[in-house]
């Protein structure tokens, strides 16, 4: 019994209605990714699968809120990208991501996604707010590091008489400091409308819509970024792990951390 209640639990919710529907959304906005430059064809591929799987296992608007980040990350990954360039620590070749930055930011969100029904049993809307802090995390990441970079003078965020060269791993800034804050205000209000029982009460969307919600993804955003910076100065600059990885770690920890506060405080 247990077997079949945990299959159950993980069978996504399509229809073959939804299923096509779906699929063609999907497509389209993979094509979309891949011809305006947002990913490469593997990134984009690899974008549509799972945007396919964050619809069947939670609903469209919780995609929407993925594909949101996925745009104003590289929004601030153009900003200035000539400028970028020739500092040399600019994104891709005219700022495109790959695999790896979609695996390492978006295979989060999809497993809160398909174990939602189970995390939301532990605490109600439990698997809405650590969706809505994963891609705060790694928003907050993007816009603090490509904004960052633009900053003078950065200095080591384990060492701040040092200062740095802009892009060194764990080099952090005032101004990117703001701008992983401007992240998370995104994130934070585009979820507080997609994410939240605001404008959907059916699905997944049983996270009530409060200002905990919005301090706790504003908050932890900003959190994560200073936790990606400080592995960035220790364990990226020994060859111990990648920048990807080290996406991957900080977006797990901060889920981490906020499950059990979230469940306290709710």
């Amino acid at each position: 019994m247990l077997g079949l209640d945990f299959a159950s639990t993980i069978t996504p919710d399509f229809d073959k209605y939804i299923f096509v529907i779906s699929i063609s959304l999907c497509v389209l906005l993979g094509a979309f990714t891949f011809f305006k430059g947002v990913l490469d064809l593997k990134g984009s591929i690899l974008a549509i699968v799972l945007g396919m799987l964050l619809i069947g296992y939670s609903d469209f608007f919780w995609f929407l809120l993925m594909l949101f980040f996925l745009m104003v990350s590289y929004g601030v990954t153009v900003f200035k990208y000539k400028k970028k360039k020739e500092m040399g620590i600019s994104q891709g070749k005219v700022g495109e991501r790959g695999v790896r930055n979609v695996v390492a930011n978006g295979i989060i969100p999809l497993i809160i996604a398909l174990f939602s029904s189970p995390l939301d049993e532990v605490s109600e809307g439990l698997s809405g707010i650590l969706f809505l802090v994963a891609i705060s995390i790694a928003a907050s990441d993007s816009f603090g590091s490509e904004i960052g970079v633009l900053s003078g003078k950065p200095r080591l965020i384990t060492d701040p008489r040092r200062i740095v060269e802009p892009g060194v791993d764990g080099g952090v800034s005032v101004l990117g400091n703001i701008a992983a804050l401007l992240g998370g205000v995104l994130v934070a209000g585009a979820g507080y409308l997609l994410v939240t029982d605001r404008l959907i009460t059916t699905g997944p969307h049983l996270l009530e819509a409060s200002a905990l919600v919005v301090i706790i993804t504003v908050v932890m955003g900003w959190v994560g970024c200073q936790i990606d910076s400080l592995l960035g100065a220790t364990l990226q600059t020994r060859g111990l792990v990648t920048n990807n990885m080290v996406n991957f770690i900080t977006i797990l920890l901060g889920v981490i951390i906020v499950a059990p506060l979230y469940i306290i405080l709710s």
